[in-house]
């Protein structure tokens, strides 16, 4: 008996074709959720940035290193930059006058947020998106 024996060592074009239009689809649903996901994760990186310069200043006033008012500002854009009116270089952060890049490109242009002394209180500031305010809180969505 004269029996051809087929060679199927490989997939056939249809089935690769199928295999990468599934993937496509795949790609297409859950690209836009990754997407998301990565800018929540800017956003929260940032607000740990700037929570992180809260207490710093808040632990200056306590020790008595920080004896004026002091400005978080933020300059808001493609390219925002977080930076403080006082010399926190001994709580980690950047001396006075240099800055710390923020990630997500959602933050409004100079957001000012002050640590009043004399009230012992944290004033003005509009913040990321317009809705954050220092105390971690949001004012709206």
């Amino acid at each position: 008996m004269n029996k051809k024996e087929m060679n199927n060592k490989g997939f056939s074009l249809v089935e690769l074709i199928i295999v990468i239009a599934i993937m496509a689809i795949l790609v297409g649903v859950l690209a836009p959720q990754f997407i998301k996901y990565v800018e929540q994760s800017r956003e929260s990186t940032d607000l740990q940035n700037i929570e992180e310069y809260k207490t710093a200043i808040e632990a200056g006033v306590a020790d008595g290193s920080i004896t004026s008012d002091v400005t978080i500002t933020i300059s808001g854009g493609d390219t925002a930059t977080i930076s403080a009116n006082a010399d926190l270089s001994a709580y980690g952060l950047p001396t006075s006058g240099t800055t710390k890049a923020l990630k997500s490109k959602k933050w409004t242009i100079s957001s000012n947020w002050k640590y009043e002394i004399s009230n012992y209180k944290w004033t003005g500031g509009s913040g990321y998106a317009t809705y954050y305010n220092l105390d971690g809180s949001k004012r709206g969505s």
